[in-house]
C-alpha cells in the first residue's frame, strides 16, 4: 500500500506521462516534444525539469506518495535461462559449488544484456516470478528527471514498476484508466516485488567506464603526492626547530666564555674552557697580586678598590722574574663569570690595558701581574 493519503499514479509511455491523484477531477497529460524528449533521452534536462513544475501546479497535484508505472514499450527486458536446464544430462546439484557457477553465468548473462542497451545509465532489476527470471531495465536519465521534480516539490517516491507486473488482466494499451489505476492501488505485493528501485544493476557507457578507471588511476597516486607533501613540511618544520635550537645552545655558550688574549712574552700557556655561572662568595676567591719593585702605588689602589667591592683574601709579591710589557689577569677555571666581572670592573680603573686569560688551576683564584705599561 501508498504511504500516505492522495497517492500519486504516473503512467510513463514513450510519448509522455499520465498523471492520476484523487484530488483532481480528471487525468493530466504531459507529451514530449522532440526538443525535450527524443527517442527516451533527454534533449533539454532544465527545461524539460522547467516544464514539469509547471505542470504539477497547473493540475494541483498535491505532495503525497508516488507511484511511477513504465509502459513495456519503454522498457528493455529479457528473461534469463534457467542453467540446470540448459544441459541436456539431468544435473545433480551439490552444494555452494554449483550455486557459484550458476550465479556466475547469469552474471555474465545480466552484464552482456545491460552493456548492449544504449543509454549510459540505467535503471535495471532481475524480478523473479514463479514462471522465469527476468531482467528488465529503463532510461535512468529519463525516469529519474521526471520523479526529481515531484520530490522536490514535497512528493516521495514509493516505487518504479514495469506495467507487465500486474499480469495480463490489466491492459495498459489505452494508457491510464480508472480499471488499471484500481488495480495498482490494489497490489501492494506488486509494488514490493517489482520495484526497480532496489537490488539495482547498474550500467554505464564504455566512455564513462574509461573515465571511472582513469579517475581511479589517479587516487592512489594522488594519496602518495598528499603523503609526500606532508613529510616534506614535517621534515621543514623539524629542520627549523632544531636550527633555532643549535642557534640558542651557541650563543649560550658563546655568552660563559672569555676568550684569551695573546699572553705575555714569556708567560705561561693558557686554555679557553667554559665559567660556571653558579653565583660564589667573594670571601672565597683568592686575589694575588705580582708586581715589580716601580709599582707599588698600582699594588695599594688595586687592594682599596677590590676590598671595597667585596673581595678579602688579597696578597701580593714582587715578581722576581722579568717584568712583562703588559698587564694580565689570570682567572682559574672555576671563578664564576659575576665575580669575574666584578674584578675586572674595578681592575680596569687602575690597569686600563690589560689582558684578560684564565689557566686550568681547580681553585678559586685570581692573579694579577702588573706589567710595565
Amino acid at each position: 500500500m501508498f504511504s500516505k493519503n492522495h497517492p500519486i499514479i504516473l503512467f510513463l509511455d514513450r510519448s509522455g506521462f499520465s498523471v492520476f491523484q484523487d484530488t483532481a477531477s480528471n487525468i493530466a497529460r504531459f507529451n514530449f516534444t522532440p526538443d525535450i524528449v527524443a527517442n527516451l533521452d533527454v534533449v533539454n534536462k532544465e527545461q524539460f525539469s522547467n516544464l514539469i513544475t509547471t505542470f504539477i501546479q497547473i493540475n494541483k497535484i498535491i505532495p503525497s506518495s508516488l507511484g511511477l508505472v513504465l509502459s513495456d514499450n519503454i522498457v528493455y527486458e529479457k528473461d534469463l535461462v534457467d542453467i540446470l536446464q540448459k544441459s541436456p544430462v539431468p544435473i545433480e546439484p551439490s552444494g555452494l559449488e554449483v550455486q557459484a557457477n550458476i550465479d556466475k553465468e547469469h552474471k555474465e548473462e545480466i552484464q552482456n544484456f545491460l552493456e548492449d542497451i544504449p543509454f549510459e545509465e540505467v535503471l535495471a532489476k532481475v524480478i523473479k516470478t514463479d514462471k522465469v527470471s527476468r531482467i528488465v531495465a529503463v532510461n535512468k536519465d529519463l525516469v529519474m528527471t521526471i520523479a526529481d521534480v515531484f520530490v522536490n516539490k514535497g512528493s516521495t517516491i514509493e516505487a518504479i514498476i514495469p506495467s507487465f507486473m500486474y499480469g495480463p488482466n490489466v491492459n495498459f494499451a489505452a494508457g491510464l484508466t480508472q480499471n488499471n489505476i484500481q488495480a495498482i492501488l490494489g497490489e501492494s505485493e506488486i509494488l514490493r516485488l517489482g520495484n526497480l528501485l532496489t537490488d539495482q544493476q547498474r550500467i554505464i557507457s564504455p566512455q564513462s567506464l574509461e573515465t571511472e578507471k582513469i579517475e581511479k588511476e589517479k587516487r592512489p597516486q594522488n594519496l602518495r603526492q598528499y603523503l609526500l607533501i606532508g613529510v616534506f613540511v614535517t621534515l621543514l618544520v623539524i629542520l627549523a626547530v632544531v636550527y633555532l635550537n643549535l642557534g640558542v645552545s651557541k650563543t649560550s655558550l658563546q655568552s660563559n666564555k672569555i676568550v684569551p688574549t695573546t699572553p705575555p712574552v714569556g708567560g705561561p700557556t693558557f686554555t679557553q674552557t667554559q665559567i660556571s655561572t653558579i653565583p660564589t662568595d667573594l670571601k672565597s676567591i683568592k686575589i694575588k697580586i705580582m708586581q715589580s719593585f716601580e709599582s707599588g702605588e698600582a699594588v695599594e689602589s688595586l687592594k682599596s678598590k677590590l676590598l671595597e667591592i667585596g673581595f678579602q683574601d688579597i696578597t701580593n709579591e714582587v715578581s722576581q722574574a722579568s717584568t712583562a710589557e703588559k698587564s694580565s689577569v689570570i682567572f682559574s677555571q672555576n671563578v664564576p663569570a659575576d665575580a669575574r666581572e666584578k674584578a675586572l670592573v674595578e681592575i680596569k680603573k687602575i690597569l686600563p690595558d690589560v689582558s684578560i686569560l684564565e689557566n686550568q688551576d681547580t681553585s678559586l683564584t685570581v692573579t694579577i701581574l702588573i706589567g710595565k705599561s
